[in-house]
């Protein structure tokens, strides 16, 4: 899984590398009423709890330009946990007319975490759900007008403790790098 994994990222960089060229004049598709998919993940084989793994999708709506909406899924495991989250998220994107984008984001997410309980041996049930906030923010690059690959990170902070440290300690927040794909369309 995790060869499967890393050799679709480095087949994405690839493929979008040789786009790159083509997008110096691209205006990026930011305006209302334009519709957005997004798909963003990452992927850490050196996590002290063996790996940590982070997959998103969202549908988003332009309300007005540059500002979006977006109801977003995902999920994030590890040896310790698994947890899935479903939330809205705002975006306020800075568009200077070129293919660089860089964007920050706020939202509100309800996730739902299951610990692996064979780890401690505890026989009680330990699974938890919570409230949390978003903020985030990173740079997308725009190939055409209605393709962009994105690099952001998050930092979540959430109501309950369901996020775990490299001692396997619970904590109520956590940082999260994702690459993604953005496709726009109208």
């Amino acid at each position: 899984m995790k060869k499967i994994i890393l050799t679709s990222i480095i087949g994405l960089s690839l493929a979008t590398a040789g786009m790159a060229s083509a997008a110096s004049d691209t205006v990026p598709n930011l305006n209302a009423g334009t519709k957005s998919l997004r798909l963003n993940g990452s992927y850490d084989a050196n996590h002290p709890l063996d790996y940590q793994l982070t997959l998103e999708a969202g549908l988003g709506y332009f309300f007005w330009d540059n500002v979006e909406l977006a109801v977003l899924g995902g999920w994030q495991s590890n040896k310790l946990s698994d947890s899935i989250e479903l939330g809205l998220v705002g975006e306020y994107n800075f568009n200077f007319n070129s293919p660089w984008v860089p964007f920050l984001q706020v939202g509100v997410l309800y996730a739902g975490a299951e610990l692996d309980d064979d780890i401690y041996d505890n026989d009680d049930d330990m699974d938890a759900d919570t409230w949390i906030g978003r903020f985030g923010g990173g740079v997308k690059y725009f190939f055409r007008d209605d393709i962009a690959v994105s690099l952001g990170i998050n930092y979540d902070v959430a109501a309950d403790d369901i996020y775990w440290d490299d001692d396997g300690n619970a904590d109520s927040y956590n940082w999260t790098a994702l690459l993604g794909l953005r496709f726009y369309f109208d």
